[in-house]
């Protein structure tokens, strides 16, 4: 049953065509659980109805013409109710509705199930025969995991059948919108560009061409790679495996032959699909044949099916990108955005950063905010290649996605940027007036940096220091760990550029999602993993280093704050002070012609244990300062990259506001100066309730330092306290939002949340 469910589901993902795709699916359920009738209705969220798509035992005449409502009929209870609805008797059930045009008076028995993803239910699929009876549990069972299986392939079915009509019926269509998380505030309009697709059939859906030939030659130009790279790899391995291993680079050789492979790709090129989507439909086809058989030794063949067509694929698509040309206002897609991708394209010409991977606080999402560039992330179920080229909005307030938006949608939003432009003017305005509110309270406002963009530093000069330097990024660009002169020259321009104002530096920081190349971490949870101060203190060579580095870059300007990430224990605090006293005294012993001062060292509160030890760091440290990004992640136990449970990430959850709160307050009674460097002190409405809070600084990537200056000289202490007070006591995140945003758009700041003025 297992493989029977496996070969349906596969048939549709593979299926160009949603009504196809349907149509076949009914008909092998249908024979799968020989029954009389399945069909199968989807949700229209504009109409709020559901509409039969397929059927296979009511009228064929009835598709796409029977609406039913959402808490319509039993097919409307099944979604209404979210669950299976097993019933011997449909029609003496008091929810029954008589649809004449269906012609399903012969049938008794009925079975719905809601296929649901992401807490929202796509449609109902349905079973039904003539027998009075109860569906058994395996009947049941059996709709139940279909239909959670064909939850992900259907949720963006629509989106990949409207990507493969033509300029003109995509306008008969209208818009596509597709939900995604927010990862980066403001609005982007261009064009697709997808940067270094991953070879794999899942990313691709099938294209039209018109000229065969070309594509023909594409194809073979490609396998002529391939056999040179299997030729290679039986050479390197011909002393190290024995014949009989060696033998399936042969029989790899053979299938890229025009008789085998070739032939049926060449069939499909002349049928008018491109190269790639022609290789797709093959090796899927061979793959679903090989994956059917009853033997297994002959089932596991298929994974040398797709090793095959994954190698061609990743040649024709390296050819491909060879050819292509970056549009001048390019919106990037990718599996996963990098900092190396985004400095590929000039920063005049990226307007939109859309990443597959990730949510509103990866690292990807930190960088675009930090650019100031929209974005939008978690792209589920998409296949990138079909999207190149196409014209693209990207909504980073709301997290929607537009696709191939018509010319009055397209001018709705060229004048909601329009408006933020002017906006920015404004903000920029008093960019140079001191963080202090209405009643006189001061702010000190400062810069997150190191993320590796060259203008960090240079586009907000009005600030108060460095609250957040962050030193992995020089060991992300390089092929080895950096020197320690390369690291000293680095740091002592960074503080040079702050010699008059405080520089915190964070110690390498690596692990969860940020990995060097020649230094990888593989770990089944990567977030509670070996990172941070866990990793820097199991390699002392690499922390000393570093430190040396640091301290040396300090002589003669004194403004250097060492800051240590990922502590979850007192004992990691006292271990890494007594390495930087030993990097220290090495560095005054070897340099007697200068005064060497030993930094201020300081750790960051990201894991919820330091909240409970603050009283046993008095007299330890000098500072400290909250990462409420991961604070957010480690008290929500939600891992931030992870798009299917990033609606659960809210750092305006109750429980986070009530912790920095608690943090604020221990280290005011314990006389530990605090600041606070995460996401959330960027943030409006979060700068608001933390200023409420007593956190008087806020450090922030340089693309809110404006905005978050403009909201303070805004508003007064007083009235800020009110709206903690109510935040505080709310029990629920959407609370808390609402209570921001009411007050945001009271005092006139609510284009800082939302797009316009």
């Amino acid at each position: 049953m297992l493989t029977r469910l496996r070969s349906i589901v596969q048939e549709v993902n593979q299926e160009p065509d949603l009504s196809v795709a349907l149509n076949n699916l009914v008909c092998h359920v249908k024979d799968a659980m020989n029954t009389e009738c399945c069909s199968v209705y989807l949700a229209n969220y504009e109409t709020r109805h559901l509409i039969l798509r397929a059927t296979d035992g009511l009228s064929p005449d009835s598709i796409g013409r029977v609406n039913i409502g959402f808490s319509e009929g039993l097919i409307g209870y099944v979604g209404q109710r979210e669950e299976p609805i097993n019933i011997p008797s449909a029609q003496t059930h008091p929810r029954f509705k008589q649809y004449p045009e269906v012609k399903e008076e012969k049938y008794n028995a009925f079975l719905g199930v809601p296929i649901i993803h992401q807490r929202r239910v796509l449609g109902v699929i349905a079973v039904q025969q003539k027998v009075s009876r109860v569906f058994d549990e395996n009947e049941e069972a059996f709709v139940v995991t279909l239909a959670v299986q064909l939850a992900s392939v259907l949720a963006h079915a629509e989106t990949r059948s409207l990507l493969q009509l033509e300029a003109a019926q995509k306008k008969a269509f209208g818009t596509q919108q597709i939900r995604c998380v927010p990862g980066s505030p403001g609005i982007a309009i261009g064009f697709a560009y997808v940067a270094h697709p991953v070879a794999d059939f899942n990313s691709v859906s099938l294209r039209k061409v018109y000229d065969c030939e070309a594509q023909i030659r594409r194809f073979y130009q490609a396998v002529v790679q391939t056999r040179k790279e299997f030729k290679d790899m039986a050479l390197k391995l011909v002393d190290q495996l024995p014949d009989d291993a060696l033998g399936i680079f042969d029989v790899y050789q053979q299938m890229l032959g025009s008789a085998s492979l070739g032939v049926d790709v060449e069939e499909q090129v002349r049928k008018g699909w491109c190269a790639i989507s022609a290789l797709k439909i093959v090796i899927e086809k061979l793959v679903g044949q090989f994956e059917a058989m009853n033997d297994e030794y002959i089932r596991e063949r298929s994974t040398d099916i797709k090793d095959l067509g994954h190698r061609v694929l990743s040649h024709l698509l390296q050819n491909e990108v060879s050819l292509k040309q970056m549009p001048d206002k390019a919106i990037l897609f990718a599996e996963e955005v990098t900092a190396s991708m985004l400095a590929e394209i000039p920063r005049v010409q990226l307007q939109g950063v859309v990443s597959v991977k990730g949510s509103n606080n990866s690292h990807a999402a930190i960088m675009a905010r930090a650019m100031g560039v929209p974005a939008v992330m978690g792209l589920d179920d998409i296949p990138l290649l079909q999207l190149e080229g196409e014209k693209i909005i990207v909504d980073g307030y709301t997290g929607y996605l537009l696709i191939a938006p018509p010319k009055d949608v397209t001018d709705e939003y060229q004048a909601l940027v329009d408006e933020e432009r002017e906006l920015e003017k404004e903000l920029l305005q008093q960019d140079h007036l001191p963080g202090v509110t209405i009643d006189g309270v001061s702010v000190s406002l400062m810069l997150n940096a190191g993320l590796g963009t060259s203008y960090e530093f240079v586009q907000s000069s009005a600030n108060d220091g460095i609250g957040l330097y962050r030193t992995e990024y020089l060991f992300m660009i390089k092929q080895t760990f950096p020197s320690e002169q390369e690291q000293l020259e680095l740091y002592r321009e960074v503080l040079s550029k702050r010699k008059d104002q405080p520089v915190v530096m964070r110690t390498l920081d690596i692990g969860g999602d940020k990995a060097l190349p020649y230094f990888p971490i593989n770990e089944e949870n990567p977030f509670l993993g070996w990172r941070g101060i866990r990793l820097t203190l199991d390699h002392p060579e690499i922390f000393l280093v570093q430190i040396r580095a640091m301290i040396g870059a300090n002589i003669g300007l004194d403004n250097l704050h060492i800051m240590l990430p990922m502590v979850c224990a007192v004992d990691e605090v006292d271990e890494s002070i007594r390495l930087i006293n030993q990097a220290y005294f090495e560095i005054r012993d070897e340099t007697p012609e200068y005064e060497v001062k030993k930094p201020r060292i300081g750790i960051m509160i990201e894991v919820p244990s330091m909240i409970y030890l603050i009283d046993d760091l008095v007299g330890k440290i000098d500072f400290c300062s909250v990462g409420s990004n991961d604070l957010t992640q480690y008290l929500l136990a939600v891992d931030r990259n992870n798009a299917r449970v990033s609606s659960l990430y809210d750092y305006f959850h109750p429980a986070v506001l009530r912790a920095l709160k608690e943090i604020i307050d221990k280290t005011g009674r314990c006389e530990i100066p605090t600041s606070i460097c995460g996401e959330l002190a960027g943030d409006p409405g979060g700068a608001i309730l933390l200023f409420a809070m007593g956190y008087r600084q806020l450090s922030m990537n340089a693309n809110n330092l404006a905005k978050i200056k403009w909201v303070i000289r805004q508003l007064t202490l007083a009235e800020c306290e009110t709206l903690l007070k109510s935040c505080l006591e709310a029990s629920n995140c959407a609370t808390v939002r609402a209570a921001i945003n009411a007050f945001m758009e009271a005092k006139g700041l609510a284009g800082l949340i939302r797009a316009g003025r």
